[in-house]
C-alpha cells in the first residue's frame, strides 16, 4: 500500500504540480484576437519549415493569427522567433517572407534566431520587451505565457487552433509532448 502512495505522490509531483502551475500562472491571459489588449509587439513562436522553404501548417496558423493582430491594430510590430537553422532554411527569415506576403510592412517584422525553444525565445524577448501578446498554438499557449512571465513579460496570448483547421493528429500528439514540457519548464533552472 505505501508504494502506492508513493507512486500516487510522484505522479502529482511530476505531472499535476507542473500543470497545475502552468494553468494558475496564465489564468485569464489565454485571449482572443478580439479580446487581447493591445501591446506594442507579438511574439511569435516558431513551429518548423518544410524542406522546399515554407512554414509548416501549425507555424502558418501561428503567422495568419499574427497578421490578424497586426490588421486588428492590437500589435504595431512582429517579433518572429525560431531555430536559424531548419531543414536548410532560417525559421525567422521564412516567417518574415510569410507574413510580408500577408500585407506586414518588412520594417514591421523583426527577426529572432535564438529562438530554438520556448523558453530561449521568451528570454530574449524579455531583454528588450516588459510586455507583449506570445501567438501560438492553443495546447502550447499556457506554458509560453508562463514562461514569459517567468522573465518579467506581462504577456498574455491568443493561440493557433490547430484541431479545427484539421490538424487533429498532430494537436494530439503535441499535447502529450506538452506535459512532458511543462513538466522540464517547471523543474529545471531557467
Amino acid at each position: 500500500m505505501r508504494a502506492v502512495w508513493v507512486v500516487l505522490g510522484a505522479t502529482v509531483g511530476v505531472v499535476v504540480a507542473p500543470l497545475s502551475w502552468t494553468w494558475l500562472r496564465s489564468v485569464g491571459r489565454v485571449r482572443d484576437v478580439d479580446d487581447v489588449p493591445d501591446r506594442e509587439v507579438a511574439l511569435v513562436l516558431g513551429a518548423g519549415v518544410r524542406w522546399d522553404g515554407v512554414p509548416s501548417r501549425i507555424l502558418q496558423g501561428r503567422l495568419d493569427v499574427a497578421v490578424d493582430l497586426f490588421q486588428a491594430g492590437k500589435v504595431r510590430r512582429i517579433i518572429v522567433s525560431g531555430s536559424p537553422e531548419s531543414r536548410g532554411h532560417s525559421e525567422p527569415v521564412v516567417m518574415r517572407r510569410y507574413l510580408v506576403s500577408r500585407g506586414v510592412p518588412e520594417s514591421a517584422v523583426e527577426l529572432d534566431e535564438s529562438g530554438v525553444d520556448t523558453c530561449s525565445s521568451c528570454r530574449t524577448a524579455s531583454r528588450e520587451h516588459g510586455s507583449l501578446i506570445v501567438v501560438t498554438t492553443r495546447f502550447h499557449l499556457r506554458r509560453s505565457i508562463t514562461l514569459a512571465r517567468r522573465f518579467g513579460i506581462d504577456a498574455h496570448g491568443v493561440g493557433h487552433d490547430a484541431a479545427a483547421e484539421g490538424l487533429r493528429r498532430v494537436n494530439a500528439r503535441a499535447s502529450r509532448r506538452e506535459v512532458l514540457a511543462t513538466g522540464k519548464a517547471f523543474w529545471l533552472p531557467r
